[in-house]
This record gives structure tokens, C-alpha cells and sequence, in this order.
């Protein structure tokens, strides 16, 4: 939902300031969870990335299948 249709909506409801404020505040907080979701999915990639390196480097030493082997994951 865009600014517009909000504030739309909420106009329909009550006065223009009321609207307005409502408007900005749900934009701003819609705006805040959607930089916290690509937040969190860069951090997943990161972890992701930081794994594929640790098993690499496992299979580099032939470690990995040990690794797997190991029920506690330690070497």
C-alpha cells in the first residue's frame, strides 16, 4: 500500500492532520520492517557464504567427511 492510498483512507476517517500523521507513521514503520528484512537476508548470505567457506576449507584437507562423520561436529 502506497502513501497515497493510505492517507486516502484515513482522510475518509478523520481530519486531514490525523491522516497525514497516520499515514507517516505507518510508511515510516513499513519502511523500517522492510530494511530490517534486507537486513536479516544479508546477514543470512553472509552466514551462508562464511559456511560454504568453512566446508571448503574442510574438503580442502579432506576433513569434511570426518566433520560429517563426527555426531558433536568437532575435529
Amino acid at each position: 500500500m502506497n502513501y497515497n492510498k493510505i492517507k486516502e483512507i484515513l482522510f475518509k476517517r478523520g481530519k486531514l492532520g490525523k491522516a497525514i500523521i497516520h499515514a507517516m507513521h505507518t510508511t515510516e514503520t513499513y519502511k523500517y520492517i522492510r530494511d530490517e528484512l534486507d537486513y536479516l537476508q544479508h546477514s543470512r548470505n553472509l552466514l551462508r557464504d562464511e559456511l560454504l567457506a568453512a566446508y571448503e576449507f574442510l574438503e580442502r584437507y579432506d576433513l569434511f567427511e570426518i566433520f560429517l562423520d563426527d555426531k558433536e561436529g568437532l575435529i
